[in-house]
């Protein structure tokens, strides 16, 4: 906190920050100091991505149709949606967006699936923003190589939060994993 003049600990999107290296002394300019240790050189597949239980390494690489901000974004929709549910159904849930992409009755990204008007509650309230923790960039990755736990669904709901009056109870019901059912 001392190195950025910080009175607590919060940080805020956009703050930039001064991490000080233990054992160094500061060189008192503004010109940083040149580094003498060699690169490190990390293998292509090995991408590791944020998360706030320390990181989550994607072993063999995405599927090229995808990239890493499909796949953080996947993850960000997943944890959302599914916190607290069984892994499957984190998973079904990520699915869901990718048989959207495979239908023409949905956009073709998945940026645009997510944030279609009024298809996602965290998109409107925000919890879209959360930082998703491993078991949901694990959900999104095992989506993204084929998994699909819904069997094709394109729809999921809670069946506890949605008036049986609502129009989503129209469709076909496939399963219910955890507190989501899924309908095609």
């Amino acid at each position: 906190m001392e190195a950025n003049n910080l009175v607590t600990d919060d940080i805020f999107v956009g703050d930039v920050l001064m991490i000080p290296i233990e054992g160094e002394e500061e060189n008192g300019g503004d010109e940083p100091e040149e580094s003498t240790d060699p690169p490190i050189d990390l293998p292509d597949e090995a991408i590791v991505l944020p998360s706030s239980q320390g990181g989550f390494v994607v072993p063999e690489g995405l599927d090229p149709q995808f990239d890493l901000g499909d796949l953080s974004l996947l993850a960000r929709i997943t944890h959302a949606e599914a916190k607290g549910e069984p892994f499957d159904g984190k998973v079904a849930v990520a699915a869901v967006i990718l048989n959207r992409l495979k239908s023409p009755l949905f956009p073709n990204s998945i940026y645009e699936i997510i944030y279609q008007p009024r298809q996602f509650e965290p998109v409107q309230n925000g919890t879209i923003n959360q930082l998703p923790d491993n078991s949901a960039y694990e959900a999104a990755l095992n989506a993204i190589n084929g998994s699909d736990p819904s069997e094709g669904a394109l729809f999921f709901w809670n069946p506890y939060k949605v008036p049986k009056t609502s129009w989503v109870w129209t469709r076909p019901i496939i399963k219910q994993i955890g507190n989501h059912v899924f309908a095609r």
